[in-house]
């Protein structure tokens, strides 16, 4: 991801001799994302991720790190963290909370097919599946009250036409406040470049900094705004029918997840369209900065505001 926190050889050597991992041949900065700083670090026994976490504190990065330690353990496709010879997953580096992590094979998809999606699908339902015996718990920091408070910061920013919008989604969003949905364990952030493909065959999921508790039906949501989508906005059918059916083999949904579908790809587009303006507007320095364009992002709101669209396959109430 965007490198932050700047380090040298020693910083590496040191932090490696916590584990038995074998020597140092080098590492390098990972030039994506915009949470936290990323390096593939290449040793004389494998080849690892080391991330160091720049917004999370402590008790955060470890609730992470024992929840992909807990799904990766059953099965779920996804990185496993590294325990030290303490069996320790987390680490300090520069004062700040760090991991080593498996590195899978595979690479990120810029154009998905049916089939990918469909393995999306099945790898998010196994993940919520998992979940569920997970004991931990994490709030969802970037939820709603993130969302009013954050649309309310950016306003001053904003044009007049997206002040607008920004307050008819906050109206919106209101008459959703007491509606129940299932809920669990979620992602949080499943987009094309946190799955990894080997060949066409999803060989994990990546990046759980967002992970918490919230409703199943969001996380679904926001993974198909991103995997779904036509450039202009508008949702493939093809594709999103693959993604959702093979996650409803996993979990069926329920009849009110099939009415408040709509609902949920609305609140997945606005909170990466604010986070996205935020970092435009507000941006952190970095050795290697990476913004994603909130346009994008804008586009796909204002298609949902438009079209209803429909979980398929709902099930009968």
């Amino acid at each position: 991801m965007a490198v932050y926190t700047a380090l040298d050889d020693r910083d590496v050597q040191d932090l490696l001799r916590r584990y038995r991992v074998g020597d140092l041949i080098r590492f390098e900065g990972i030039r994506a994302g915009v949470e936290n700083s990323n390096w593939f670090v290449y040793t004389s026994a494998g080849e690892y991720v080391l991330t160091v976490f720049e917004k999370h504190p402590a008790e955060e990065v470890t609730y992470f790190l024992n929840l992909t330690a807990h799904l990766s353990d059953r099965g779920v496709p996804c990185a496993h963290p590294i325990a030290d010879v303490d069996g320790h997953f987390l680490q300090e580096l520069h004062g700040k909370p760090a991991a080593l992590i498996e590195r899978l094979p595979g690479r990120t998809l810029d154009h998905p097919g049916v089939d990918h999606c469909a393995q999306v699908g099945d790898a998010l339902g196994r993940l919520h599946e998992a979940g569920f015996s997970f004991t931990e718990h994490h709030e969802n920091e970037r939820g709603p009250i993130w969302w009013f408070r954050t649309s309310r910061e950016l306003e001053p920013v904003v044009d007049e036409d997206d002040r607008r919008i920004l307050a008819e989604e906050r109206a919106y969003i209101r008459q959703f406040r007491d509606l129940e949905l299932p809920r669990g364990t979620i992602h949080a952030d499943l987009f094309r470049d946190n799955v990894l493909f080997d060949g066409d065959r999803l060989a994990g999921m990546i990046d759980f900094n967002y992970a918490c508790d919230d409703w199943l039906l969001y996380d679904v949501a926001v993974t198909v705004n991103d995997w779904c989508g036509h450039a202009d906005g508008r949702l493939d059918d093809a594709r999103s029918r693959a993604l959702l059916a093979a996650y409803h083999a996993r979990r069926p949904f329920t009849p009110a997840e099939g009415e408040a579908w709509n609902m949920a790809l609305r609140c997945g587009a606005l909170r990466f369209w604010l986070s996205r303006l935020l970092d435009l507007n507000f941006p952190r320095p970095a050795e290697v900065a990476h913004i994603k364009d909130p346009e994008e992002y804008r586009r796909i709101l204002l298609v949902r505001r438009e079209e209803e669209a429909v979980l398929w396959p709902v099930v009968d109430s």
